[in-house]
């Protein structure tokens, strides 16, 4: 890993707007797979209070079934392209942190699907993706990121839900939640967030204060 310090950032509700895409993509391959359980917005939102796809094992779906939904998902994503747009400032914000530190977006999407996104929006400054293509959850590549930057006092990932929350701080480390994500604010932080940002400038104070004075310049 780089000299400089890690910093883990969630994709989906944190950087891209796709709430809408992907929860109807997940709520359509659900339904093909024979889980009509999931059939709303507020059920997608329930299955990523954890592990998503943990979520949807203990509720009977198997290996098949679970490919069948990253299947769908990712294509509905790759369709969206020409649609879906960055928050505002995420684009310049990623740029800026880049610049000073080693950072990696950690997502359940599928990276090429993400790598895609970053290049449309000329977004240059992810280091890494770590997506659903590693086999890993959000607890296991976060854990591994974490153990191969030994030294470093914190080590932020920022999260769009409570499950992301949950998975940062299981994996020793500092969740901080972005107000705009797919969870409430209050949730995140009764899960354990150490902090719930407004805004993306509020962000760059949290994770990154040295360079806040300089963003707007």
């Amino acid at each position: 890993m780089a000299t400089r310090p890690l910093l883990m950032v969630g994709y989906d509700g944190v950087v891209v707007d796709s709430l809408e895409v992907l929860s109807m993509a997940l709520i359509e391959a659900c339904a093909r797979v024979g889980l009509e359980s999931i059939s709303s917005l507020s059920d997608v939102l329930a299955l990523f209070e954890n592990d998503a796809y943990a979520r949807l094992r203990e509720m009977g779906v198997g290996d098949a079934g679970i490919e069948e939904i990253t299947r769908k998902s990712a294509q509905a994503l790759r369709n969206a392209l020409p649609w879906l747009k960055p928050f505002p400032l995420m684009p310049q914000l990623l740029d800026e942190l880049g610049d000073t530190h080693h950072l990696v977006i950690v997502t359940a999407s599928r990276e090429d699907v993400v790598w895609s996104f970053l290049h449309r929006h000329r977004i240059s400054g992810v280091a890494d993706v770590h997506g659903v293509g590693a086999g890993e959850n959000t607890f296991e590549k976060v854990s591994r990121l974490v153990q191969e930057a030994p030294g470093q006092p914190v080590h932020w990932f920022v999260g769009a839900t409570v499950g992301d929350v949950r998975a940062a701080q299981h994996a020793g480390a500092m969740p901080c939640g972005v107000a705009w994500g797919w969870h409430e604010p209050d949730a995140m932080m009764a899960a354990g967030a150490a902090r719930v940002v407004e805004s993306p400038p509020e962000l760059l104070e949290v994770v990154a204060p040295g360079l806040a004075a300089d963003f707007w310049d």
